[in-house]
């Protein structure tokens, strides 16, 4: 597989000329992993950003049920997906635990190697951090709609049992 070509193809490089591109190539790290490999657990240090070039990578918060901890699946990350974005956002900790749903091919940009890129090519480190606000900005969507939908929940609830207090 030619990680420049798969590379080119993610969502967020899709701005960047060639030779823009070619920078961050020569920082990417290729990296193989098994069905069931875990990436990284929620609340690790997260020091590198992850572009899927083959394969599935599920990204999950764990739950407990019954005192048994299950992964839940937020997101599913596909050719062309990029995660690990806590990478190049403080405190730097993975707000999510990732583990490869299939045999999967990445490209691991470690965060220091993308940082001297950023300094050396300001345009490169605008590109790719607008990218990185829209994930984030995605997150905070799907985060928002969770918590209005648990907080509707509850609410519903202390009213039904209000309504059945005043009977």
């Amino acid at each position: 597989m030619d990680t420049a070509v798969e590379l080119r193809r993610a969502a967020i490089f899709e701005e960047l000329d060639d030779a823009e591109a070619a920078r961050l190539v020569a920082v990417a790290r290729p990296r193989q992993c098994h069905k069931g490999e875990c990436l990284f657990l929620l609340g690790d240090h997260a020091d590198r950003l992850y572009v899927v070039l083959s394969g599935k990578v599920e990204l999950t918060f764990p739950l407990s049920f019954g005192g048994v901890i299950r992964d839940i699946p937020v997101e599913s990350k596909v050719p062309g997906s990029t995660f690990g974005w806590s990478a190049l956002v403080k405190p730097h900790r993975f707000a999510l635990s990732a583990r490869a749903a299939e045999p999967s091919e990445l490209a691991e940009f470690p965060r220091q190697e993308l940082l001297r890129v950023f300094e050396a090519e300001p345009r490169i480190g605008f590109v790719v951090m607008q990218r990185i606000a829209e994930l984030v900005g995605r997150r905070l969507v799907q985060v928002q709609a969770l918590w209005a939908r648990e907080l509707q929940r509850t609410v519903t609830e202390s009213l039904a049992v209000a309504g059945e207090a005043k009977r």
